[in-house]
């Protein structure tokens, strides 16, 4: 079977069983969010506008709906409609907005695809703005994982060149639960810099982490090495 036709078979079948059970759960859900108001149990969030609609109308069967919109968006890659995503995108970061994937893909298709893609338009530069923005408006909803942290500190980094900044969100990263790469790119930054001291602090740092990891080991060696000859020959001021 051809695969779009099964994704669309799939989507149908996907359709079906959320009606199903959106039709069963309504009466459920509008007595839950009535509770949440009067016995104050709602979040403290602001919700913003088509938020509460969402939440009251799908409910429990969110994950159904963001399964749904995602084969869509899924769909709509391979046919090369890349601007049509990002409603789906926006929809499914308001359904749950704490599918850390789904932020990390909007913010990496407005920053890269998108910002690559329209090389030609005027506003090109807003989609790099936007997906800076898409970033930080997921961090906002998930400070506590390393993923978007990272993914912030790479576009500055690798799109923008600005280390400094690069530098904050990579420090921040570190502090959570995060591949040892990232601490590998702080040395990096400082490399880029041209700030040798610190960027050999870091070197040293990185081969106290991990040392069972011959890879990391490797890598980190080699440039501390390299690091440590060039301030040699660092002429005396």
């Amino acid at each position: 079977m051809d695969l779009s036709v099964s994704l669309r078979i799939r989507r149908y079948l996907l359709i079906g069983a959320a009606f199903f059970i959106l039709i069963s759960l309504a009466p459920l859900q509008q007595s839950i969010n009535y509770s949440r108001v009067t016995e104050d149990l709602a979040e403290s969030l602001v919700i913003r506008p088509g938020e509460f609609a969402t939440n009251f109308v799908i409910g429990g069967s969110s994950a159904i709906a963001v399964d749904i919109l995602w084969l869509e968006m899924d769909e709509m890659w391979h046919c090369g409609k890349w601007f049509e995503m990002l409603p789906i995108l926006r929809a499914v970061t308001w359904m749950q907005p704490h599918f850390v994937e789904a932020w990390e893909l909007g913010g990496w298709h407005l920053a890269y695809n998108l910002h690559a893609y329209a090389k030609e338009m005027p506003d090109r530069e807003k989609y790099l703005e936007e997906g800076i923005g898409f970033l930080k408006e997921g961090l906002s909803r998930n400070r506590s994982v390393y993923d978007l942290w990272f993914n912030l500190g790479w576009v500055y980094y690798n799109k923008l060149g600005d280390y400094d900044t690069a530098i904050r969100y990579f420090k921040s990263a570190v502090r959570y639960e995060h591949p040892v790469y990232i601490d590998r790119l702080l040395a990096h930054c400082y490399r880029k810099k041209g700030n040798l001291e610190q960027e050999i602090s870091e070197w040293e740092r990185c081969l106290r982490l991990h040392p069972g990891n011959e890879y990391h080991i490797k890598i980190v060696k080699k440039h501390l090495e390299r690091a440590k000859k060039k301030l040699k020959e660092e002429p005396l001021p």
